[in-house]
């Protein structure tokens, strides 16, 4: 699941994060230039599938597009745009849990062949949909931090920066997160046992 993320996402900029903010005028295109990439970090952290993620983080900048004059300048650009990024994301995955999804990524002939044996390949690919399907039952806050966490290194210091909320709340909801996870893991492992037998 780690090797998986770690090939998806660009490093942690601090930059993208909207440390060192410029004090230009806010504008849609600025914001976009500024701050694209964290937009497309966090709608990833949320869990939009990876074909999703341009027309989600479309979605988010015509919200900004329409909240911009909303934008009072208190909090950090990354705080606000983050806030943005969770609500659309929240109604993406909405959207999505009645949408069929096909997890293979392709089908034989796309596959190249030659590379891995077959069995590795499935109990792989059965291996990253259960944590996967753990990591989607996750209420947002908790997935997007122990992502940031977990799978992205990021500090709880970071992380609570990020969230605009306390380092204390990035404590609880990384522990929630991760006794839930093992929850869902163990009843989808304890069914797949059930279901082979």
């Amino acid at each position: 699941m780690k090797q998986a993320y770690a090939q998806l996402r660009p490093s942690f900029d601090p930059a993208a994060a909207g440390v060192g903010e410029t004090s230009q005028p806010l504008e849609v295109r600025t914001i976009y230039r500024e701050h694209g990439r964290f937009v497309w970090l966090s709608l990833q952290r949320l869990g939009i599938h990876p074909s999703d993620l341009d027309d989600v983080a479309q979605d988010v900048f015509m919200v900004v597009h329409r909240r911009l004059d909303t934008f009072d300048r208190r909090a950090r650009v990354s705080t606000w745009l983050f806030g943005i990024c969770m609500r659309v994301a929240a109604n993406y995955r909405r959207r999505r849990r009645w949408t069929h999804e096909v997890l293979s990524g392709g089908g034989e002939e796309d596959r190249p062949s030659g590379l891995a044996a077959a069995d590795d390949v499935l109990v792989r690919r059965e291996q990253r949909e259960l944590a996967e399907r753990a990591l989607n039952r996750l209420e947002m806050a908790k997935r997007a931090t122990f992502v940031m966490f977990e799978i992205e290194s990021l500090s709880c210091l970071e992380i609570a920066e990020l969230m605009n909320v306390p380092v204390g709340t990035v404590y609880s909801r990384l522990h929630s997160a991760r006794r839930q996870l093992e929850k869902n893991l163990s009843r989808d492992l304890a069914r797949r046992g059930l279901g082979n037998s």
